[in-house]
């Protein structure tokens, strides 16, 4: 029975939707656990200078109109740094500077894991009274962190690996932005989740400018990009890129096919895509139920 296009776009739906809710499920069970200790308290430790609030600092005694309009001010000046750098990392990918990218990415990576989710074990350690000395949590911490970063950005890794720390920097990063002033957290939700659909969406959109950048190199995209499932290239091997599409059928022999076709292709006819896509089809068939009747064949 052929499956209808609901059940892949229900597959698909899930397989965005479950690390979405289980990011937002651990950080809600980190903050709530947590919610008595420094780190993550609000009313425990005052509040601190970031990017996020470099204009207007909230205080509990400000006035409501004075917290709308300085979480206005703190959410339009991130926004714009966050343009500003997104500007410039396309600028640096559009002068093939992918080393210097691929590190920064890696940094990045390193540095979220390392200090903010080492904070966060440390608080929880603390907080749950750990039986654990500062060696063997060091190891631990480095041993995580390390292992993080090789299988964010390397080959071979399990994709159920790269998943799992893909979730886990949006855990780290979500429970750190719970350090903010409450008017300030809901303005920058708003902000930018308009910023993404703006950078995705619009026709001179930063993030728009370098998947079309990659998709026309034919190249993978020099960022953190979470992928719901591994493609398959025409050898067989299975690989991270997400900037393909993978087209796969089955027909009523039994017979499995599939295609990777790329952005430069896309747009070509049935034909051409045939001639230069690499098309390989994988033939499963009874040698047993053949052989039979051959073997009749020459007895008759």
């Amino acid at each position: 029975m052929e499956s209808s296009i609901l059940d892949s776009i229900g597959v698909e739906i899930i397989g965005v939707m479950s690390p979405v809710s289980i990011c937002m499920l651990l950080v809600v069970l980190i903050v709530y656990s947590l919610s008595s200790t420094n780190p993550f308290s609000a009313a425990a430790a005052p509040p601190i200078r970031t990017a996020a609030n470099l204009v207007y600092l909230e205080t509990p005694s400000d006035s409501t109109s004075q917290k709308f309009e300085g979480a206005l001010l703190n959410a339009l000046v991130f926004v714009i740094l966050i343009a500003v750098v997104t500007f410039f990392l396309v600028l640096l990918y559009y002068y093939n500077c992918t080393g210097f990218l691929k590190n920064y990415m890696r940094f990045s990576a390193f540095f979220v894991l390392g200090t903010m989710g080492g904070s966060i074990f440390l608080s929880m350690i603390q907080h749950f009274s750990i039986p654990v000395d500062s060696i063997t949590c060091f190891i631990l911490m480095f041993n995580f962190t390390i292992v993080g970063v090789m299988s964010l950005f390397s080959s071979g890794i399990p994709i159920f690996v790269r998943q799992g720390y893909m979730v886990a920097l949006g855990i780290f990063v979500a429970a750190w932005f719970t350090n903010l002033p409450e008017w300030t957290t809901w303005a920058l939700l708003v902000a930018l989740a308009l910023y993404d659909l703006v950078a995705v969406l619009a026709p001179g959109g930063p993030l728009k400018i370098l998947v079309e950048l990659a998709q026309s190199r034919d190249e993978e995209l020099p960022a953190l990009v979470y992928e719901a499932r591994p493609s398959v290239a025409q050898n067989g091997i299975v690989q991270g890129r997400s900037l393909d599409l993978l087209v796969g059928g089955a027909s009523d022999s039994r017979s499995v096919e599939m295609q990777t076709m790329s952005s430069n292709n896309v747009d070509r006819n049935e034909s051409q895509n045939l001639a230069n896509s690499g098309y390989t089809v994988i033939q499963d068939t009874n040698f047993g139920n053949m052989e039979g009747v051959q073997r009749r064949d020459e007895q008759g």
